[in-house]
């Protein structure tokens, strides 16, 4: 009963260890063939804790070894496209995990029934009832596991580590390899000596000065992120520039076609001296010709084609929209900075008035003398606004939210001031980039 007991844990064991690898890299083979090899890991797996107990009376420390070293050999050689020392680190990883759970569930089962480790070890109906226990949890455990990280990334997406960071990983299992050896000797009775005791405080000084290093990278790595999100905004809103200046140059193209034929017609009429039709001509014209080519004109290229495809847009939606510009032809700033700054605040504000049920107005103020002020003023629904922050109401916020930071990113690479506030169905946003500083 003991032996087929030992056979079924062993199984249990060697599934268990198969998903785990399967959360983090691929398997050689996906046949028959995959599970062949791994039977024939179970037999060896037993064979080697039954050497064990017969000629070394069941060592923990021979028996960490081993079960660690056929689980690196096991994959190394079921699983393809991973670092040989990932795989170490894993086998090490996946027997901390399930020797915390034994430990904890061990320690649980013998504080119920009243009785230390050793005598609840050597009682067989609680030992057994322990063992179904904890097999259910480990198998539960590793499958929830498994089902989550493999949702997390692509099915060909292999983990990668670079050396420096497979070097600080380690420190975490070494470490608790170190305190996993003092307390199967304080449990077994061994006394430790104090060179041991000072390399466990070693150990557990130098993990956390890994974990201090690890969390200052995981903190750059947010950040890396959100920058890259923030990207991803900026060119999302440069491919809706560009066809918004498309649109435009089309309809410029359509007004100089239509310009050379009315021309045509005018000197038609004048040649013929038909000066009553070619009034009439003029005045129809002249009537339908409501709007102009250039909207707004700053001197500066790259901020009037920004300017009058945003008002072409605007106008497009039903929003009334004016300028208060002056001669920008000599602001020293980035032109790409300026057109990230200033479609981020004109998107915001066309966003805002399409939501509005009211009056939709949008105005832009852009001046420039010892400074550079700019401003946009809109009507709007009410504005929560919060540690000078507007949360995004889009559906997908991770993809949003970021035309904010990106308008504070400018301002601060200048050293501009800004200030934002809504009243009375007007949000306002007004900044400032100082000359002097460039």
């Amino acid at each position: 009963m003991e032996y087929f007991l030992s056979i079924i844990y062993i199984v249990i064991d060697t599934i268990c260890i198969v998903f785990f690898f399967d959360a983090f890299a691929n398997r050689r083979w996906n046949n028959l063939s995959f599970w062949v090899v791994a039977f024939a890991f179970i037999l060896i797996f037993g064979c080697g804790l039954f050497f064990n107990q017969a000629f070394f009376d069941n060592d923990p420390i021979i028996k960490i070894i081993f079960v660690i070293s056929t689980t690196f050999i096991m994959g190394v050689i079921l699983y393809c496209r991973i670092s040989i020392l990932q795989i170490l680190l894993l086998s090490v990883i996946e027997y901390l995990l399930t020797y915390a759970l034994s430990f904890g569930i061990g320690m649980l089962f013998s504080s119920v029934y009243g009785i230390n480790g050793n005598t609840f070890l050597s009682e067989r109906i609680p030992f057994i009832i322990y063992s179904i226990f904890y097999y259910i949890s480990e198998v539960f455990s590793v499958l929830l596991f498994r089902k989550l990280m493999l949702r997390r990334r692509p099915q060909q997406k292999i983990l990668q580590l670079a050396s420096p960071q497979m070097l600080l990983y380690f420190l975490f299992p070494c470490a608790s390899f170190i305190m996993l050896i003092a307390l199967l000797y304080l449990a077994s009775g061994k006394s430790i000596n104090e060179f041991f005791i000072f390399v466990c405080c070693v150990s557990i000084f130098v993990a956390n000065i890994a974990i201090i290093f690890l969390l200052e990278q995981l903190e750059l790595t947010i950040q890396n992120k959100a920058h890259l999100l923030s990207l991803s905004q900026q060119l999302q809103f440069q491919a809706k520039s560009m066809e918004s200046a498309r649109l435009l140059y089309e309809s410029q193209q359509k007004k100089v076609h239509d310009f050379r034929s009315h021309i045509n017609v005018l000197s038609r009429l004048s040649k013929e001296q038909n000066y009553t039709e070619l009034q009439n001509y003029l005045a129809l014209i002249s009537s339908q010709q409501s709007d102009r080519l250039l909207l707004v004109n700053t001197c500066h290229p790259i901020l009037n084609a920004l300017f009058n495809t945003k008002a072409s847009e605007a106008e497009s939606y039903g929003i009334d929209i004016c300028f208060n510009v002056n001669d920008l032809s000599k602001i020293p700033f980035d032109a790409v900075d300026m057109v990230v700054l200033l479609s981020n605040l004109i998107d915001n504000a066309i966003e805002a008035c399409q939501k509005y049920q009211g009056e939709r107005i949008i105005q832009i103020t852009a001046l420039s003398d010892k400074a550079f002020l700019f401003s946009i003023r809109n009507t709007t629904l009410p504005v929560k606004i919060f540690n000078n922050t507007i949360a995004t109401t889009k559906s997908t916020p991770e993809m949003h939210g970021f035309g904010l930071s990106n308008i504070k990113y400018i301002l601060d690479k200048y050293n501009g001031d800004y200030t934002m506030f809504y009243e009375n169905g007007w949000f306002q946003f007004t900044g400032e980039l100082p000359f002097t500083v460039l």
